[in-house]
Parts: structure tokens; C-alpha cells; sequence
């Protein structure tokens, strides 16, 4: 089972979509990669490239702090299972198994955060080619495009 936590320093990050790097470890807890986030700073094509990534790794776990219902749904719809933990300053290789941890498993969107920027007026959509239109949500967001962020 291949593992990806997001991190900043030496700690997991408060948010998983503004982490500095991932690392990503297998079931040991040992590590086989570390990566930078491309969805840092980045828009809607940084959030889907950071899917691609732990797609391309077969990552079949995330632990996180906090995300967003939409991220979490996102990686729910892809079958990677997320886990949740309380506590950022935890030893990686504590993570690792699930079943020795206190971790709590996220199965559902709605145990995301509510993102402030996705029903905020005035949003920004991503239409089918990644690219970032104003004020287009109420037009697309069930359509071909998908909201994202203001």
C-alpha cells in the first residue's frame, strides 16, 4: 500500500492542497519518493495534476490534516482512500499502517472543509481545457466545466 502525505518542513501540512512537497512511502514507512506539490500556488490544472501524481505513483492512501470536500471527493472518486490526523508533528513512519494509528478515515466529501472561494460570488471556473474563465460558475458548473476557486 503506497502512502502520500502532504508536508511542510518536518510536519504534516494544515492543508493538503497547499503543501510544500508529498512524500510518499510504502507500507514500512519507508520513503520512496518526495515530490513538490504542483497544485501549490498553482489553479485548477495544479489540482489536477497533483491527482495525476499520486495516480502515476499508485498511491492508494492519503493522510491529511484538512481538506476541502471537493479535493476529498476528487481523490474518494479515484479510490484513494484518505485519512485523517489530528496531530501535524507525527513520525511518518507511525502513519504508515493505518491499523496502529488513531487516524480517522474520510469517506465522504461532506467531511471536507467547505471552500469559502467555491461559493463565493464572483468565482472562477475551469472549463474542459483547464482554462480559467471569470464569473462562468452558475453557466458551467453543471455543465462541461467544473468551479474552482476565486
Amino acid at each position: 500500500m503506497i502512502t502520500a502525505i502532504p508536508m511542510n518542513d518536518n510536519r504534516v501540512a494544515n492543508h493538503f492542497s497547499k503543501a510544500s512537497y508529498l512524500v510518499i512511502m510504502d507500507e514500512r514507512g519507508v520513503e520512496l519518493n518526495r515530490m513538490v506539490n504542483p497544485a501549490l500556488g498553482a489553479d485548477c490544472s495544479g489540482k489536477r495534476n497533483l491527482i495525476d501524481l499520486l495516480v502515476q505513483q499508485r498511491v492508494s492512501r492519503v493522510i491529511v490534516r484538512n481538506i476541502g470536500e471537493q479535493m476529498l471527493g476528487k481523490l474518494l472518486r479515484h479510490q484513494i482512500a484518505v485519512y485523517q490526523t489530528n496531530c501535524g508533528r507525527r513520525l511518518l513512519t507511525e502513519m504508515s499502517d493505518p491499523s496502529t494509528s488513531d487516524l480517522i478515515e474520510l469517506n465522504k466529501p461532506e467531511q471536507g472543509r467547505q471552500s469559502f472561494n467555491h461559493e463565493a460570488k464572483g468565482k472562477k471556473c475551469c472549463n474542459s481545457e483547464g482554462n480559467t474563465t471569470k464569473n462562468c460558475c452558475s453557466q458551467t458548473h453543471h455543465g462541461n466545466g467544473r468551479c474552482c476557486h476565486s
